[in-house]
């Protein structure tokens, strides 16, 4: 009994663990990003690209039909995004905010430019855009990364 009274826990001293940056395997990747909203863009408007018997382009746009795809990739842009961040982090969450937007519009000959700003940190923040047409329809999906630890 008296050796183990005298034993006292040793005192825990704590690093600070804040991270300025991310880490390599933690960092976002444009590249990445922008071939996953590629491949969800592809898949989500192979809709649009339905002909009818005549070889003509036979989807018409319609603002709620376009509001429905537009949830429809935002949701599986950020999905895929993640699980591929996760992945390559052996199950760690990212260490990033994600902001998704996208856009769907017809095109009637005219020229879109579509142009958004954001205020970070050069150095850890980025973005990732990807674009599909076919002529008659456009999309554009954009993903914002903002470090966050």
């Amino acid at each position: 009994m008296g050796d183990d009274a005298l034993q006292v826990e040793p005192i825990k001293v704590y690093e600070n663990t804040y991270l300025k940056a991310p880490l390599e395997s933690q960092q976002f990747r444009r590249f990445e990003a922008q071939a996953i909203m590629k491949k969800v863009l592809e898949d989500k408007m192979a809709v649009v690209n339905e002909r009818d018997k005549k070889g003509r382009l036979s989807w018409m746009y319609d603002p709620e039909d376009a509001g429905d795809i537009i949830r429809e990739i935002v949701t599986d842009c950020q999905a895929n995004l993640l699980a591929a961040m996760k992945e390559r982090q052996h199950g760690a969450p990212p260490v990033y905010k994600f902001i998704f937007q996208a856009q769907i519009g017809e095109n009637n000959g005219q020229m879109i430019r579509s142009a958004s700003r954001c205020l970070w940190e050069k150095e850890k923040d980025n973005s990732a855009t990807a674009t599909w047409t076919n002529g008659r329809v456009w999309a554009v999906a954009m993903c914002f990364a903002l470090y966050y630890s």
